[in-house]
């Protein structure tokens, strides 16, 4: 389970530092990364075990006639901005930690504004002129997360500058805004009088500060850019997203993605 990969990962800091083994700072950075995910609560219906009062938003629902409901399937991205660091283990006992490093840090991802769907009743009257009408409650999503994640990393010597990564790294979110916009549009058309519209904004839906976890297996390749104190690393990341609130369908529960990160290696102090 990823709750068990996470507290696995952080039990090896802790063992080792129990154990009075020399951790070392081996380097700072930040970077950018954007997930492509399936998104949770993509219509007027399925967003209800997401809100705070979902009672009275149900019973709000059964106030609306409507005769088609629109969502949006479409893939969400996470841009997410994040500041790390990784650890160096100096065991003389241990191959192993001559080799992987120790990753942990914070992230916290852009504002996300993405429609959620409508319900929306069509139809039409017929005297004295034919006029369709179209009355529409639709919901604009709105999410930022902020989280802390933790990895172990591998590097590997392609050429005498060029190194690639690989390793496993979790992360856990939490919505620290998480809110939906309301309106409501109705419109007429005839031949004769054309399109009428008029729009109304409702208050504000607040939002559970729900959370989410993500697996992942990062693919990187670095290179120095100055000195061999400045890196450049180009990440991919395949993986998983999960959550109380997404499907138990591993397959709907993918997350891939990449991004770039600026890496500061200090000087290494002298032993």
């Amino acid at each position: 389970m990823p709750t068990r990969t996470i507290a696995l990962l952080f039990s090896l800091i802790v063992s080792y530092t129990a154990n009075s083994q020399k951790i070392e700072i081996k380097n700072f950075s930040i970077g950018y990364r954007v997930f492509e995910i399936n998104p949770v609560g993509n219509n007027p219906i399925t967003i209800v075990p997401l809100l705070k009062d979902p009672v009275a938003y149900q019973n709000f629902l059964r106030t609306i006639n409507y005769n088609n409901l629109y969502g949006n399937p479409g893939i969400q991205q996470l841009h997410t901005f994040y500041i790390s660091t990784e650890l160096q283990v100096d065991s003389p006992v241990s191959r192993f930690w001559k080799k992987h490093t120790l990753q942990t840090g914070i992230h916290f991802t852009a504002p996300l504004v993405q429609s959620a769907g409508a319900l929306a009743d069509q139809h039409y009257t017929y005297l004295p002129d034919t006029v369709l009408h179209d009355n529409q409650y639709s919901l604009v999503k709105n999410q930022q997360f902020f989280g802390a994640q933790a990895g172990i990393n591998r590097r590997f010597n392609i050429s005498k500058k060029l190194k690639a990564m690989a390793g496993l790294q979790v992360q856990g979110s939490v919505a620290i805004v998480h809110y939906y916009q309301q309106q409501w549009d109705s419109s007429t058309y005839s031949s004769g009088q054309g399109l009428k519209t008029h729009v109304s904004s409702l208050p504000n839906l607040n939002g559970k500060n729900f959370f989410q976890w993500q697996a992942m297996i990062p693919l990187g390749f670095e290179y120095p850019i100055y000195q061999r104190k400045l890196f450049l690393r180009l990440e991919f990341y395949i993986g998983i997203i999960g959550g109380r609130y997404r499907p138990k369908d591993f397959s709907a529960n993918e997350a891939h993605g990449a991004g770039i990160s600026i890496i500061f290696q200090p000087k290494k102090r002298n032993s």
